[in-house]
């Protein structure tokens, strides 16, 4: 609350509030809450549509569907 609070009155220049979303920088901000994080990056990293550059684990889950 310390940083949007200085978000708003124009001290923290570093972050931004986008749609009620707190960033630094290209980076979300996430609240110190271990299940949240656990939770995003579950989420974030179990998708099949992601894939690390140079990876492969795109093309094989596309490979036992095509």
């Amino acid at each position: 609350m310390k940083i949007r609070k200085g978000v708003e009155e124009g001290k923290n220049k570093e972050f931004s509030i986008q749609n009620e979303v707190l960033w630094y920088g290209n980076g979300l901000c996430v609240p110190n809450a271990i299940a949240l994080k656990r939770e995003s990056l579950k989420e974030a990293h179990n998708s099949t549509l992601v894939a690390h550059p140079g990876g492969t684990k795109m093309y094989h889950d596309l490979k036992t569907h095509y």
